[in-house]
Order: structure tokens, then C-alpha cells, then sequence
């Protein structure tokens, strides 16, 4: 199971996919630990929302078995839409978001993307994508298509990713909990979390 993973182990993870997604110094392997602890310390804020999203999901017990290949794949994907999003350039994938961030109430697009882009994954623009991929036609998925694909992502990438996003809200709100509220605790105990974080 996920919740017996050591959070080093699944740093570990995280950080060897991040150094191999986004060209970071590799990973010294003979001091992994203390590398990996030292790194973490001053970490890109994408490393510890990424985390927070893991554990979020973790603790929704909607993840896939710990080590399949779902499991890699979830990974790679909370780490990669995470840079689609935050990045890409791709107009498709950018309305997309921008359509996303509208429909919610009270959703201040432009403050909302400001605070994605600099400390990575919010519950909000979470649960704004997840609402927007169940409200969007297969026609407006495939459209962003091409700026997935730039990230080594598919479409049903992306479906699967906001399904689980879905999934982990319904797991958490049938125990009485809040998904933005257990994203921020998870959030605010990983590198690079700032005091408005989840929000």
C-alpha cells in the first residue's frame, strides 16, 4: 500500500522523475538521503505541491497499487500536467485552463494562474480542471492534444489524472473531510510551501 511507502521512498520517486522531466542536476546516488533531504529543503514549490497532491490522493485511498505501472503513470502525470499547465505555451491547453478558472465561483483567472504558476498545484485550480473535463466534449480534450503531447502526455492522461482528482473529493467528503482542506495540511508540510498555500 501507498500509506506504508516511506515519504523519503516516495521523494525519491518524485525527484527522479522531476530531475529527468525537467533537466535538473542528477541525483547523487551515494548520498541519496541527504542529498535527497538537503534538495527538498531548497526545492522548486512544483516539488512539494506534486507531493501534496500524492498525499492528498493517498490519503483518499484512490491511488493504484504502490509500484504498478498506474501508479508510475499517476505519478508522472501529477508532475507533468503540473508543468502543461504552469508552462506550456500551447494556446489550447492555456484557454483550456483559462475556460476552467472562469467557471468557478468567484474564480479571479488572472490571481488564480499567477499563484499556480509560482507555487504549483492549488486545490482550486484542482477542482476547476476536474469540473472542466467533466463538463468538456471530447472534441475540446482533443484539442489540447498537441500541447500534452509536448510533455510526454496523452488526453486520457489528463482524463484519468482529473478522475482521480474527482475521486479523492467524493473518497474524502463521504469520511467528512475536505479536499482543500486536507491539500493545504499536506501542502503546508512539504518544501516549498508558502502561508496561503491550498487556497
Amino acid at each position: 500500500m501507498w500509506k506504508a511507502c516511506p515519504i523519503l521512498i516516495f521523494s525519491a520517486v518524485l525527484w527522479l522523475l522531476l530531475s529527468t522531466v525537467d533537466s535538473a542536476a542528477s541525483l547523487a546516488m551515494s548520498n541519496g538521503a541527504s542529498i535527497l533531504t538537503q534538495q527538498a529543503k531548497s526545492a522548486s514549490p512544483y516539488v512539494g505541491s506534486a507531493m501534496a497532491v500524492l498525499a492528498t490522493l493517498e490519503q483518499a485511498q484512490v491511488l493504484p497499487p504502490e509500484g504498478s505501472r498506474e501508479a508510475d503513470r499517476v505519478i508522472q502525470s501529477v508532475i507533468q500536467l503540473q508543468s502543461v499547465f504552469a508552462k506550456s505555451t500551447d494556446r489550447s491547453v492555456q484557454e483550456f485552463a483559462h475556460h476552467a478558472i472562469t467557471n468557478t465561483p468567484g474564480g479571479n483567472v488572472q490571481m488564480v494562474l499567477e499563484r499556480f504558476r509560482s507555487n504549483g498545484w492549488t486545490a482550486e485550480i484542482l477542482m476547476a480542471l476536474a469540473e472542466a473535463d467533466m463538463r468538456a466534449s471530447a472534441e475540446e480534450r482533443q484539442e489540447m492534444a498537441a500541447g500534452l503531447g509536448q510533455f510526454n502526455l496523452s488526453v486520457d492522461d489528463f482524463r484519468r489524472f482529473m478522475q482521480l482528482v474527482r475521486d479523492g473529493r467524493a473518497a474524502l467528503e463521504a469520511r467528512g473531510q475536505n479536499f482543500d482542506e486536507v491539500y493545504a495540511r499536506h501542502r503546508n508540510a512539504m518544501p516549498g510551501a508558502t502561508a496561503r498555500e491550498g487556497q
